[in-house]
């Protein structure tokens, strides 16, 4: 039982490890133009971010000044039209555009269009060639909800366009692989990942064959997920999650701008309950070289003591949830430092999924009632003009 628990707080400490290196180095640059509040793609090329909004708009492509976030330019592909654009990525000659954005599965026109950069430089109207496809494997195409038929992220792959699907209902990604010149073509498939939330953009950069994909959890907690020395053949192998410390942001784009620079867009969210307004903005963060080291396991901390909790002296200044374990008893506690009123108390799983949800009175401080399996939880209150949410591992 002690090996378990062992390994169990091990994994622990290195998710928190890279968990807080990711921390550290998120930055937010600043909120995009309103004009691309529904961004979906992001691409770094000549000095500039060029960008573009999803379905139902324009087709036309956004370049983004780094610094200030003002347009600088717009681009118009004249001879298609913007079905769902979701995804935008390049090799030497070609910006590829990925209209497939297919929540329902019920698409027979999937498709991938392509400019040539020297057109994209020289003119503010260009024209594209289309790279037609399906799935090999997709034989139903009635509307049965949200389905495991939509896809966000492609990345260009020596030869081959690699698309990763978004699965509303199975919240994992399969790999597909399609040739990056026009035709018509069926995907093939190459490689599966299960139980990631939702994936909905990537970027390779082949120069340290690294892949880095951007999602969120179905209650918009967003991540990064890394694959270091890339397999074309098993895409997904050695993939590592890293979610963000940001609520209710849903993350749409990203690019790399060099080798561990990156940054990511959010589209414009918005919810009536409970009241949720979450801006479009740029976000950038920065990765190492090396994975990062597990570090010691700290000594064990003096158990909790509910009728004497040691609370800072501005506490009428803090919002701030702690999350003890009395050992003696084997229960979880927690106390909200905070004067403002509680609407909402959730505890979600690693992958943002409800496990337990308190639908009675609120209090700033209790046990953790429910049974949990051993695992990594978020305690997550819903105050009246923010959301705290504090992790905490049950072994």
């Amino acid at each position: 039982m002690k090996v378990v628990v062992r390994k169990i707080l091990s994994g622990f400490f290195f998710f928190l490890a890279t968990w807080l290196q990711a921390q550290e180095n998120l930055q937010t640059v600043g909120t995009l133009p309103n004009v691309v509040s529904e961004t979906s793609g992001l691409l770094y090329f000549n000095e500039s971010l060029i960008t573009h909004n999803d379905s139902g708009n324009d087709p036309v492509l956004y370049e983004l000044d780094t610094l200030l976030l003002t347009i600088k330019r717009t681009v118009t592909i004249a001879n298609v039209d913007n079905t769902d654009w979701e995804a935008i990525t390049q090799d030497e000659n070609y910006i590829y555009i990925g209209d497939f954005g297919n929540n329902l599965g019920l698409r027979t026109n999937l498709a991938i269009h392509r400019i040539t950069k020297s057109d994209y430089l020289n003119s503010d109207t260009v024209t594209a060639t289309t790279i037609n496809f399906s799935y090999e494997d997709q034989t139903d195409f009635s509307n049965n909800g949200n389905s495991d038929w939509d896809a966000e992220a492609f990345f260009v792959l020596g030869d081959q366009l690699i698309i990763l699907t978004k699965q509303w209902q199975s919240q994992g990604s399969t790999a597909y692989a399609v040739p990056k010149t026009p035709g018509n073509f069926v995907a093939t498939r190459v490689s599966t990942l299960s139980n990631s939330g939702f994936i909905t953009d990537a970027t390779y950069n082949p120069s340290n064959n690294r892949l880095v994909v951007l999602g969120y959890s179905n209650v918009l907690i967003p991540f990064v997920g890394i694959v270091e020395d890339l397999d074309p053949t098993a895409i997904f192998e050695g993939f590592t999650q890293t979610f963000l410390d940001l609520n209710f942001v849903q993350a749409e784009g990203i690019t790399y701008t060099s080798e561990n620079n990156y940054f990511f867009s959010s589209e414009y969210f918005s919810r009536q309950t409970p009241s949720i307004e979450s801006d479009s903005r740029l976000f950038s963060f920065q990765l190492r070289n090396n994975t990062t080291e597990i570090p010691e396991e700290p000594s064990p901390q003096e158990p909790y003591n509910p009728e004497n909790p040691k609370e800072p002296e501005d506490k009428e200044d803090k919002n701030e949830l702690r999350i003890f374990r009395d050992n003696t008893t084997n229960q979880y506690h927690y106390t909200l430092l905070t004067t403002k009123t509680v609407y909402g108390q959730i505890i979600f799983d690693v992958l943002g999924r409800p496990v337990w949800q308190n639908s009675g009175e609120i209090a700033k401080e209790g046990t953790i009632a429910p049974h949990l399996e051993t695992s990594i939880y978020y305690l997550t209150l819903y105050l009246e003009d923010t959301v705290i949410a504090t992790p905490f591992v049950v072994y």
